[in-house]
Order: C-alpha cells, then structure tokens, then sequence
C-alpha cells in the first residue's frame, strides 16, 4: 500500500474502504464503554443515580444476589462506589468465615447417631401378660409349622408377626436368642 501524497490519493483510499465492515465490530467493541460511560456521568450529576449506583455495587458484590443488571452499568457502579462495595465484601468475607461448617464424617456420624437411636432399643421383658403373650405365640408356630426345618427357618419370623398383632413389638434377634436358634 502506498501513503497518499494528495487529496485525490486520500479521498481514492477512503472510497475503497469497506465501512460496513469496520462499524459492526467497532459498535460492539464500543457499547459497553458507552453504557458504563453515560452512567458514570448520570452518577455524578444525580444524587438518586448515585444511590442506585451505591445500591448496585453493595448488592452485587454478595455472591448470592444476581441483579440481572447489564454489566457495563454494574463494572460502572462498583467504579462509583469502590469504598462502599469493598466494605461490604469485607464484612461477607468475615461472617463466611465466622460459620462453622462440618465435615462429612461429622454429618456421617451425626445422621448415623439420629438414625440407629431409634431402632436400637433395650429389650425389657415385660409383665406376666408380655410372658403368656410370647409362650403362646411360640405355641401358636410350633402347631402351624411343626417342630422341624420349618420352625427353624420360618418359626422367629411367625413369633415376631404375632407378637406385633398382640401389641407387643419384639426384635427378631430377641426371639431368636429365646428359641436358641
């Protein structure tokens, strides 16, 4: 390319110059200067401007909140309200730090400690009434299942069932440790 010496040699350059090209990206490049820009200067001549901006880099400088605010308008508000924001953030920083939050074998444990606690139950032999419940319901299996295998494999299972239609709620290991099984 050669550097135009005249007028005509500058104006011959230009017409060959495909602005349709160059403006496109130049826009895009551009708008969000513009944007941050024109509200950068609303900032500075209006005081509600200037609360919304104050308002605008608090809030977006918590991780949770999302205002949905156009990004050259926040970067311009944080740019405004620099003090304001980096205040703020030191005091999400510290009250991050300040929880306590537990490890997983710690909530491991807990769930396990919340769970078991209710399944695990003492066995106490209760009354007469709970005896003449248990030996009848042992009677009860030995005539529906004989004194074979069947008791055997089947007879704790019987034993717990009914119990639990008497009232009484007995562990299997309970009744198996009675049957000797």
């Amino acid at each position: 390319m050669k550097i135009p010496k005249s007028q005509k040699d500058f104006d011959e350059l230009f017409k060959s110059v495909k602005w349709n090209r160059f403006i496109p990206p130049l826009v895009s490049v551009l708008q969000p200067v513009i944007i941050g820009g024109l509200w950068l200067v609303a900032c500075r001549l209006d005081k509600r401007a200037d609360a919304t901006a104050k308002f605008i880099a608090i809030a977006e400088s918590i991780p949770t909140i999302d205002l949905n605010i156009p990004k050259p308008v926040v970067l311009a508000s944080l740019y405004h309200s620099i003090d304001e924001a980096l205040d703020m953030l030191k005091e999400v920083i510290q009250t991050i730090k300040d929880f306590d939050i537990p490890t997983a074998p710690e909530i491991i444990d807990a769930a396990k400690e919340e769970i078991l606690e209710p399944i695990i139950e003492p066995v106490q032999e209760a009354s007469h009434e709970f005896q003449t419940a248990l030996s009848d319901c042992i009677a009860n299996a030995h005539d529906a299942l004989g004194k074979g295998w069947k008791f055997n494999a089947l007879g704790a299972p019987w034993i717990v069932s009914c119990m639990l239609q008497k009232g009484y709620k007995v562990q299997l290991d309970f009744v198996r440790k009675k049957l000797g099984l």
